[in-house]
């Protein structure tokens, strides 16, 4: 019996199917109790402390670290802010580096986490003079207009401080006349750190925004004696309860690569949704775009191509129908769902037309993956969730967006990790089972 696929999606917008149904995960904390987070960015100080006085004096108010190495610390959730209340927080993600706070960057809107968007240019660049007019009281120095930052990939308009020890940078980003729309506001960031270290936070002088040398990447891998070969520094970042596993990874990406990027940016770039949608086609489109000015290049491993779609289903047909299970039938359809069609699958039948060891398809995936790893380098993992069984993720049954940082030859496995915290940061799985729930795989490499 085959199974028909009645849709209401379009073919022209099929690309977005995989990632429009993103992955979300709760917010961890839902009490509005104040928490202020004032003396994470200011006083004569703060730029010794180290991750244990970090801890110490935040430990009651929600603070979460990305990694087992104590090198970052997030604050999440409702209730955080600066300066008696004047300045509600959505997100704040601290770095260290030599044992000493180096910078921190605080969300104050992007369109994944705020309640609320801004309808026009005037009401938004209101919000942004209000943040502004706060910073200049609280500080009490002017701030110096930045203007735009050509370097970055957004191109932000910027506003900075310089109150020894400590720099501050107020960034905001929107779009104008847009496809759908003529207005979109971006994001509004405060980033801070030291003053001789203000390079990491933007400057009007210099570009110090620049990706690592790639010969140099190779020295990240790390070799096991049980056979595990994997990248064991790839930066952590949580894209929390919004849709934003594609912008997550691609910070994650760029961060590893040496460059000060982050996920809303990235969702500007890529043009996600309010709601957290993002075509990973899309995102690779527009990345290209940035070659120059960011020196990456974006190399597409896999992606969906609608012949090899086609092939991919016929394929499947012949082994479903073999093993008695229902087949999938496109015929006459001019819309396809790829969420009602891999929701349809049989799983194991899936993997024996698509991931057994003499297929093609198996064997370019575990070649494609072993050389990009073994270059230092991780691959960028479009994924539906569902088909086989994993534990103590947020969400199944979805497209999704995550790293292969590692492989095991031994065990024929693939070592991945997922934009949800510290305890994502190292998985593994069946390379067979990798292989077939893949729908595609990118990567970003230094030009020099």
């Amino acid at each position: 019996m085959k199974l028909h696929i009645f849709t209401l999606i379009i073919l022209g917008a099929l690309f977005n199917c995989t990632a429009v149904a993103q992955t979300k995960k709760k917010n961890p904390i839902n009490d509005s109790t104040p928490r202020p987070l004032d003396e994470l960015i200011t006083g004569d100080a703060i730029w010794d402390t180290t991750p244990d006085q970090l801890e110490e004096k935040f430990k009651s108010v929600g603070l979460q670290w990305l990694d087992q190495g104590k090198t970052r610390a997030r604050f999440f959730g409702q209730g955080f802010q600066l300066f008696d209340g004047d300045i509600n927080i959505l997100e704040a993600n601290s770095d260290f580096k030599d044992g000493k706070l180096a910078a921190t960057s605080i969300s104050l809107y992007n369109r994944g986490d705020s309640a609320s968007d801004p309808t026009n240019l005037a009401e938004f660049e209101k919000q942004v003079s209000t943040f502004k007019d706060i910073l200049t009281a609280r500080l009490g120095v002017k701030p110096l207009d930045r203007g735009k930052d050509a370097a970055s990939s957004v191109r932000a308009i910027g506003f900075l401080w310089s109150k020894p020890p400590t720099a501050y940078l107020l960034e905001y980003s929107f779009q104008k006349k847009m496809p759908d729309k003529e207005f979109r506001a971006e994001f509004v960031r405060l980033r801070v750190a030291p003053i001789p270290k203000r390079m990491m936070i933007g400057s009007t002088t210099t570009n110090d925004n620049k990706p690592v040398a790639k010969a140099s990447l190779a020295k990240n891998i790390t070799k096991d004696p049980n056979g595990d070969i994997f990248i064991n520094n790839v930066p952590m970042v949580d894209q929390g309860p919004k849709g934003y596993c594609v912008v997550a990874t691609a910070e994650r990406v760029f961060r590893y690569l040496g460059l000060t990027v982050d996920q809303h940016e990235m969702a500007a770039v890529a043009e996600t949704s309010s709601g957290g949608g993002t075509s990973p086609a899309r995102m690779v489109e527009n990345l290209k775009k940035l070659t120059g000015r960011l020196q990456i290049h974006v190399r597409e491993l896999q992606s969906w191509k609608y012949d090899e779609f086609l092939r991919m289903i016929a394929d499947y047909n012949r082994v479903a129908k073999r093993n008695k299970k229902r087949e999938i039938d496109l015929a006459g359809g001019r819309v396809i769902d790829l969420g009602d069609i891999y929701s349809s699958f049989d799983a194991e039948s899936l993997k024996e037309s698509k991931a057994a060891p003499t297929k093609g398809a198996y064997t370019k995936f575990v070649r494609q993956v072993t050389e990009i790893i073994n270059k230092g380098i991780p691959v960028m993992w479009s994924v539906q969730l569902g088909l086989y069984k994993e534990t103590e993720i947020p969400q199944q049954n979805a497209g999704h967006m995550r790293l292969i940082i590692g492989y095991n030859q031994k065990t024929s496995e693939i070592l991945y990790s997922d934009s949800w915290g510290a305890q994502h940061a190292l998985k593994r799985m069946p390379m067979d089972n990798a292989c077939a729930m893949t729908t595609g795989m990118y990567y970003l490499e230094p030009i020099q």
